[in-house]
């Protein structure tokens, strides 16, 4: 046993390891090849938002498999800038845009 500061380290790093490879496609579907049986997905970034080439991709790899998938991309360079600064216009519309897609699924693709 290793330990750091108290931690088994090498308890964490099994567990990282694991991690890595037993990952659900619905916790991250950025790391599959096959995206063909995941669910329609809607989603929105800010330009200067960490994740936007991967949140693009995602929505790409989605069309390929005949998936319906949208993103809205907004000039905004806060990540989560909807929860951290709601009261901007940017904001608001992007929450709008978000309630109007979670209406359109809750029509469309929820189990009955």
């Amino acid at each position: 046993m290793r330990k750091t500061a108290g931690i088994d380290v090498t308890h964490v790093s099994i567990k990282w390891d694991r991690a890595k490879t037993d990952v659900s496609p619905y916790a991250s579907p950025a790391r599959q090849t096959d995206y063909c049986d995941l669910p329609p997905a809607y989603t929105f970034v800010g330009t200067g938002e960490p994740f936007l080439a991967e949140t693009k991709t995602y929505i790409e790899n989605l069309k390929k498999c005949g998936i319906s998938a949208r993103i809205d991309i907004y000039d905004m360079d806060i990540h989560a800038f909807d929860m951290l600064r709601p009261g901007w216009e940017v904001s608001k519309r992007a929450a709008h845009r978000f309630n109007e897609e979670f209406y359109y699924a809750s029509e469309h693709y929820f189990a009955e």
